[in-house]
């Protein structure tokens, strides 16, 4: 299983120059994992891709349907909400990015994101062997 914050689900549905390793990174692992959370996260960016005009609206309104089959496992914010708070209070975290790291933690699971904030911190609270961080513009993923 693979942890996926929003900057992953976002770069699997929408072409990014990050898309082809995070679509590695998924082919790589039988099931992923996101926090509710992570689908905000995910809209929002993409929400920001269509403002700026890299995204039309209809392609915006269909990624929540895209975005549920990719997953195993969508876990609820409030079970992790507690050690979330303290990883965004110790790292400096948005609460999504927390959730992430959180339910990584919980799960036992390595994490993958394109965020370097969330990346360093995952590196200190879950060891280089659970990271999986998505950097460059060629999109090769790093460990």
């Amino acid at each position: 299983m693979l942890v996926v914050d929003g900057t992953i689900l976002l770069a699997l549905a929408v072409d990014t120059p990050h898309s082809a390793a995070a679509e590695a990174l998924a082919e790589e692992n039988a099931a992923l994992a996101a926090p509710q959370a992570a689908l905000a996260e995910a809209l929002e960016g993409a929400r920001t891709l269509m403002q700026e005009g890299h995204l039309a609206q209809a392609d915006f309104e269909q990624l929540p349907g895209l975005w549920t089959p990719l997953l195993s496992v969508l876990a609820a914010d409030a079970p992790l909400a507690r050690r979330a708070a303290h990883f965004a209070a110790a790292y400096e975290l948005t609460m999504t990015a927390a959730l992430a790291l959180a339910l990584a933690e919980a799960k036992g699971a390595p994490l993958a994101t394109l965020d370097e904030r969330l990346a360093h911190a995952a590196l200190d609270a879950l060891g280089t062997d659970r990271v999986r961080q998505v950097r460059g513009e060629a999109g090769e993923a790093e460990s």
